[in-house]
């Protein structure tokens, strides 16, 4: 069974700051009790609720709302966490109607030359970030009990 991680640790883990984690939340992206595919979910979304297609306008200060794009990105990338498949060099193509994962360099050539020609695409190295996930959890700083204060003595 996957361990139980805090919001804070899943931010650290995914390398974004703290209420990037709140905005996935908020966006049904993440939910509690977080996992380590809530990492990878969390890193891809930061990435990709950043990202303006050419030719689009998009005002910062608006609040923005999850796109089909946006969730399909995401959904890859949880559905990788999972499969045999994926390895170090699974890439994640995020394009403006879809998502394609390739699992092998064949795989990323292949599809290169058939799906994304003339096309603007982003590129996810999703295999490497999900094989970094176990190794930055153990690192992360694990929380100490507080100690408890003294009672106060009357003056």
């Amino acid at each position: 069974m996957a361990a139980t991680l805090s919001a804070y640790a899943v931010a650290n883990a995914a390398h974004v700051s703290q209420s990037w984690a709140w905005k996935a939340r908020d966006a049904g992206i993440i939910h509690a009790p977080y996992t380590e595919e809530d990492v990878i979910a969390l890193q891809v979304y930061a990435c990709v609720a950043q990202l303006v297609w050419p030719g689009e306008r998009r005002v910062r200060s608006e609040k923005h709302g999850l796109e089909l794009w946006q969730s399909l990105a995401v959904n890859a990338a949880r559905e990788a966490m999972s499969d045999p498949l994926t390895s170090a060099e699974t890439v994640l193509w995020v394009l403006q109607d879809a998502a394609l994962l390739a699992t092998t360099a064949g795989e990323r050539a292949a599809l290169e030359l058939d799906q994304l020609r003339g096309r603007t695409a982003f590129r996810l190295p999703l295999g490497e970030w999900i094989a970094q996930v176990p190794q930055t959890l153990a690192q992360l700083p694990t929380s100490r009990p507080r100690k408890p204060r003294p009672p106060m003595t009357a003056a």
